[in-house]
């Protein structure tokens, strides 16, 4: 009996460490793209993505270096070729609109999970799921309503919705890919970010003339780069896929 109520205990801290870090990992998300849009002041858009996941990598790297192994390489890499698709989207679409406009529609993915979620695995779409769904979204409107522009169909909002319906699929094929392989989340998320970054990477070498090249030496630009590799990706990365 008491054994039992040990691992109750453990259950619910671990719970309650995996909702508190998922709701760290949300405000930490909102506020990337303020981040990634100063950021992009140093230099283009493909240099920028290249730079934060590289430096993302060889942080985690030390970490995973054991656990890796090619059958989670294979169940794992897909997600990583959809997490591709959503940060190009986001943050070119980032480009081309304003920060408060990317954060609103981002967060669009919140309704979007539950929709995809049911459309692939063949359920019920639960009210529930949406009416939460409906809750958040209101909060973000009332965190970034008075700094949202008008809101309409120009390159970079569609770019950014494309990218909400792409955190969705994300999402839901994660934890599906999870719950067939089990392995720690910072595995799952330096596979992820390997693929991300060998297709930045490529577009990168074939797309983008050398001269263009620019690596920021500014302290700002690192600084910003810092706050996105620690708190907006394995921070928010780990706690997605935990919990």
């Amino acid at each position: 009996m008491e054994q039992v109520e040990q691992n109750k205990s453990v259950f619910l801290n671990t719970s309650l460490i995996a909702t508190i870090g998922v709701l760290a990992a949300a405000v930490f998300w909102g506020t990337s793209f303020g981040v990634a849009k100063e950021s992009m002041l140093y230099t283009g858009v493909l240099m920028f993505l290249v730079i934060r996941f590289c430096c993302t990598l060889l942080v985690i790297f030390p970490l995973v270096s054991k656990k890796l192994n090619k059958q989670v390489w294979l169940q794992l890499a897909p997600t990583g070729g959809i997490l591709s698709i959503i940060y190009l989207a986001e943050t070119y679409g980032l480009k081309h609109t304003t920060a408060s406009n990317a954060a609103f529609l981002i967060s669009l993915f919140i309704i979007f999970t539950p929709a995809v979620d049911a459309l692939f695995n063949r359920h019920k779409l639960a009210v529930t799921d949406l009416f939460a769904g409906c809750i958040a979204i209101a909060g973000v409107w009332l965190l970034v309503g008075d700094s949202l522009n008008t809101v309409t169909f120009n390159i970079g909002n569609i770019l950014i919705l494309i990218a909400a319906l792409g955190r969705a699929a994300f999402v839901v094929t994660t934890k599906k890919k999870m719950n067939q392989q089990h392995c720690d989340p910072m595995v799952a998320t330096f596979i992820q970010l390997s693929v991300v970054t060998a297709v930045c990477i490529s577009l990168l070498v074939f797309t983008v003339p050398v001269e263009q090249f620019i690596i920021p030496s500014a302290p700002e630009f690192w600084f910003y780069i810092g706050y996105l590799v620690i708190f907006c990706t394995l921070f928010a990365f780990y706690f997605q896929i935990m919990g």
